[in-house]
Formats: C-alpha cells, structure tokens, sequence
C-alpha cells in the first residue's frame, strides 16, 4: 500500500458523523439508564470532537499498518475509540466532584458501552441485552479495572473486542466499516 493510501480515508465527514453521532447515543442511554447522572456530570462536546480527530488519524495508521485497502472490521473500530474515550476522558464533572465512588468509572463506562454497541453493529439496545448474560458483570468490572488502574494499547483493546465478537457477535466478525 502506498504512502498516498494510507493517508486517505473515503467519505471522512460523513464518517465524522456517523462516529460523533454513536458517541452521544451512547451518552444517552447512561443518563437514561441511571448509569450517569446529567446534574453530575455533562459531556464535552469539544472532546468528542477531539476523541474523532484522533480516531481519524488512527484509523490511517491502523489501515496502512495491516494494509487495509476499504473498511475495517467493527473490533477495530471499537478498541481505537475506547482507547480514545480513556484517554480524553469526555465525561467531565458540572461542579467538583461527582459524588458516587463509581462515578469515578463513568469515562471507562462510556468507553465500553461505546465499544460493545460498535461491535453489535451500532446498536444501543445490544448493551441492555448483554448486561443480562450471566458473565456480563464480571467482565464488565474487569475491563473497568483495566481501563482505570492498568496498562494497555489501543491494539490491545482490539484483541479484546476481537474475542468478544467472535463468541458474542460472531455474524459481526467479518462486517467492516469506515
């Protein structure tokens, strides 16, 4: 793949869209769920924007790295946005502190509900379901615990999004997208 490849994406505003879009839904479906409190906590548009301008100069090197001429498979997609969540942290406080422990989790939260509705092909109600699986919590608070206290990559957090989607989503594993 040649230099002038990788640094092409097809269709990059409508994809800057599509992933601002899933974000703020999965915003959503926190504060609905209970999971966020909105007088806590509010969600930086600017990070958000932040989050996608850094997933779209990923997506270069992930695609030029693994010579990846179109789409890639939607773990990919999951495990670079989740990074970025973790990183840029969107969900910031509205006065101080939240005050709930587990409100110090909220960004690592968002990153997995955000990872797990990429994986069931950008649908929300996909985390609701999953949340009854009897491994579910489990899981959950592991990778909250990774995403907090431990070490990883963005490739890493691929690999986990991988073996999900190969258990839990595996008519996903092959779909692609931008």
């Amino acid at each position: 793949m040649s230099q002038e490849a990788c640094a092409y994406i097809k269709d990059e505003p409508e994809l800057r869209e599509k992933r601002i879009k899933l974000l703020l839904q999965v915003w959503e479906l926190l504060v609905r769920k209970d999971q966020v409190n909105r007088d806590e906590f509010s969600l930086s548009v600017q990070l958000v924007n932040e989050i996608v301008e850094h997933y779209l100069a990923d997506l270069k090197i992930i695609k030029c790295r693994y010579r990846i001429e179109d789409k890639i498979q939607l773990h990919k997609i999951a495990g670079l946005i989740t990074s970025l969540i973790a990183r840029y942290r969107p969900i910031v406080p509205v006065n101080g502190e939240g005050n709930k422990v587990s409100s110090i989790y909220a960004n690592e939260l968002y990153a997995i509900t955000h990872g797990l509705a990429i994986c069931g092909e950008y649908s929300i109600d996909i985390c609701e379901d999953l949340a009854k699986q009897p491994w579910f919590d489990q899981w959950l608070n592991d990778f909250l615990y990774l995403l907090h206290c431990r070490n990883y990559t963005p490739e890493s957090l691929i690999f986990i999004y991988q073996t999900l989607t190969h258990f839990v989503f595996a008519e996903n594993f092959n779909l692609r997208d931008l």
